[in-house]
């Protein structure tokens, strides 16, 4: 073997070749340390939208298993519902924050006890309260509805993470965010909509994943306090007909007595319904139907408590009670 040759076995890596080792090593590390990286950020994503899922799931469960079970009762003294409509800012962002009041009834008591003395019905409150990390829903239960439902009983935070809660209520026309039985009785349906967040402690709830959830509960509807239905039925007398506010309270007494109300007329324009301005009438209904506004200029209006009649040609009214029974 020559020098040379035994110059070439003895050889090992040069400078270059090292550095060039050095970097094609770092990009390796780089690119596996991304990948890394990309997983982890999958998995922690795909966790908070399973904690949000989770949230939301468990939160619409228990207001719905509430809610499902709301008293119906045609005394409304004895049932309530009272839906408030309420929201918070956060970060440019509307959030629905609202309360719900309910007397309700549920097969499991309130306390662990063998005999403690709870009643199969339940006053109970959801809400919405910020905590030092996460918003909380609280739920408060007190047994034996009172005559203050909006305090006493248990409260306890149910669901952490809740970010929003919008309930609705339909009356058989429209939704609305604001409800109380003891003026519109109950309503026909309930529609709830959460939403949580997958943040956990520590971190920012808007910057998390979130989950939104919506539920649609029906109630059977339970008939308008009769005092909020005479209200309501004079009051559309009095814009109708352009009754004199002094009159208001004969109005009332004579919708309630199911008799012809006061109305100040003396003619009606024919074909057009239109009154024109007169001497008052009054008195006991006649037993006409809707048949006895028949005649030319005559108007028939139908109002939720019955019929009223105003013949043509200065005749007076009737008042024909509707179905009580049925649903307002």
């Amino acid at each position: 073997m020559t020098r040379s040759h035994r110059y070439a076995a003895r050889r090992g890596f040069t400078m270059v070749e090292f550095i060039m080792a050095g970097i094609l090593l770092a990009m390796l590390l780089i690119a596996m340390g991304f990948a890394m990286q990309q997983v982890v950020k999958a998995r922690t994503s795909t966790r908070a939208r399973i904690d949000a899922y989770l949230r939301a799931d468990s939160a619409l469960q228990l207001i719905r298993r509430d809610l499902i079970s709301t008293l119906r009762r045609q005394d409304l003294y004895y049932t309530r519902l009272l839906l408030i409509d309420d929201s918070v800012e956060r970060e440019g962002l509307r959030i629905p924050r609202d309360e719900i009041l309910i007397f309700n009834n549920r097969l499991q008591s309130t306390r662990d006890l063998e005999y403690n003395g709870d009643g199969m019905e339940f006053e109970t409150q959801f809400r919405i309260e910020e905590d030092e990390s996460l918003p909380v829903l609280w739920q408060r239960r007190d047994p034996m509805p009172d005559a203050y439902p909006r305090g006493g009983g248990m409260i306890a935070p149910v669901t952490v993470g809740l970010m929003g809660l919008d309930i609705e209520v339909w009356n058989g026309l429209d939704w609305f965010e604001e409800w109380d039985s003891d003026e519109d009785g109950l309503p026909w349906a309930i529609r709830i909509t959460v939403t949580a967040t997958g943040a956990a402690d520590g971190e920012d709830p808007m910057q998390k994943a979130d989950a939104i959830l919506r539920t649609l509960i029906p109630l059977d509807r339970s008939r308008m306090p009769l005092e909020v239905a005479d209200a309501r039925l004079a009051d559309e007398i009095m814009e109708r007909f352009e009754v004199r506010p002094e009159q208001y309270d004969d109005v009332v007494a004579a919708v309630a007595a199911a008799e012809a109300p006061p109305i100040q007329r003396s003619t009606v324009t024919p074909g057009t319904g239109e009154l024109e301005t007169g001497g008052a009438s009054s008195g006991a209904a006649s037993s006409g139907g809707p048949a006895a506004g028949g005649g030319q200029g005559g108007q028939v209006i139908e109002t939720p408590e019955g019929t009223i009649v105003v013949p043509g040609g200065g005749g007076r009214p009737t008042f024909q009670p509707g179905n009580a029974g049925g649903p307002r």
